[in-house]
């Protein structure tokens, strides 16, 4: 008898260990979505506003069950060693703000409208 409890709980385990693994597995390939979606769209951004060209480095998510955002963390092609960073939005698809050294920010096209709608 004792043997069938210990088994049944045994099984358990590992089946609450399993769903959390599965649980874990699945979050991760919908963060790298996200991010995968937003690469090409944080760089046609910054093509069109900044006229230059973002290269992706790494991202993060802070937050993630309080808002939306994704903020996609690089550079400039040219200025490697200075972080450009992209808060982007996966819901709506769109950036909502761009971070970096004042030069970067200063060289926005100001024919674009950039303001958070």
């Amino acid at each position: 008898m004792k043997k069938k409890i210990w088994l049944s709980a045994l099984t358990l385990v590992s089946i609450l260990v399993g769903i959390f693994y599965y649980m874990q597995y699945t979050a991760n390939v919908q963060k790298e979505e996200y991010v995968q979606s937003g690469i090409p769209i944080g760089k046609e951004y910054i093509r069109k506003h900044y006229n230059a060209e973002f290269i992706y480095k790494n991202y993060d998510f802070i937050g993630g069950y309080v808002n939306s955002t994704v903020y996609l963390r690089g550079y400039i092609k040219g200025h490697e060693g200075q972080i450009i960073s992209l808060n982007y939005d996966y819901k709506k698809k769109k950036v909502l703000y761009v971070t970096g050294p004042d030069w970067f920010i200063d060289s926005q096209d100001p024919k674009e409208d950039v303001s958070i709608p």
